[in-house]
């Protein structure tokens, strides 16, 4: 009989710890990303007809912060703050008789989101740690998400004539040295890693097309699409907590 009555006891008992070890992310709702990243950008200046070439040629380093916010524990809202360098150089013998290189500076602040296909409820690859009693931990975990979004870029490109002794084409129709502020929109897949309580590592391949035909400061006459690029970034992630009530809690950050 006693055994009967403590059954559904220790029935209840594990169904609760279950839902709270579940429940554990809404403590941890908030993460702060920093991240190193390149950038390949495909626009009128570069081996157009090259697109792999084209890549390695306009391929610049870049640095940036996320800002994220978990509404459920597959849905995610985050900001892009980054600064980002693109550039590129045509071929000696170019098809349109010219032979141009660019370089941009840009800053690009914008919004996304990003939904968890693994990881998050549903299929995991983890590296849980067990013993005879159980899980000890239930981190090591991997995490497959897709993001898109939409983000302003500020931005001023420098062009030089390579044919002449590097001087700005100040002659060419297609040249534009202005400041340039226009929108670009954001999509990719990203991998995270979970390490500790604290702590993950992640990266993202993303692609990104624009607006506009000026990221490069130069739209041919022969130019059929707007400028874009592709992304690809590592990137640390700090796992911020919060109170219930979910504020986030700065201080003792490393707890």
């Amino acid at each position: 009989m006693k055994t009967k009555l403590w059954l559904p006891v220790i029935a209840i008992l594990l169904l609760t710890s279950v839902d709270s070890i579940g429940q554990t992310w809404k403590l941890r709702r908030y993460e702060l990303d920093a991240y190193l990243a390149g950038v390949a950008f495909h626009g009128d200046i570069g081996k157009a007809n090259e697109p792999f070439a084209n890549m390695i040629n306009g391929f610049r380093p870049s640095i940036g912060l996320t800002p994220r916010f978990y509404i459920t524990q597959r849905i995610t809202v985050a900001m892009d703050l980054a600064w980002l360098m693109y550039g590129g150089k045509d071929d000696e013998v170019s098809s349109h008789s010219r032979y141009y290189s660019f370089n941009t500076n840009a800053f690009v602040h914008g919004v996304r989101g990003e939904y968890f296909i693994l990881g998050a409820r549903g299929p995991s690859i983890t590296g849980a740690i067990y013993n005879r009693r159980g899980m000890v931990n239930s981190y090591n975990q991997i995490f497959l998400y897709l993001y898109g979004g939409a983000s302003g870029v500020l931005s001023k490109a420098k062009v030089k004539d390579l044919a002449n002794d590097g001087e700005e084409p100040i002659n060419n129709p297609g040249y534009n040295n202005n400041l340039q502020y226009t929108a670009v929109f954001p999509v990719g897949v990203g991998l995270k890693w979970s390490l500790d309580p604290r702590w993950s590592i992640g990266a993202e391949f993303g692609y990104c097309f624009s607006l506009s035909d000026y990221l490069d400061g130069y739209a041919s006459e022969w130019s059929e699409y707007n400028d874009s690029y592709y992304t690809i970034s590592v990137k640390g992630i700090l796992k911020i907590r919060n109170t219930r009530e979910g504020r986030p809690v700065f201080k003792k950050l490393y707890r």
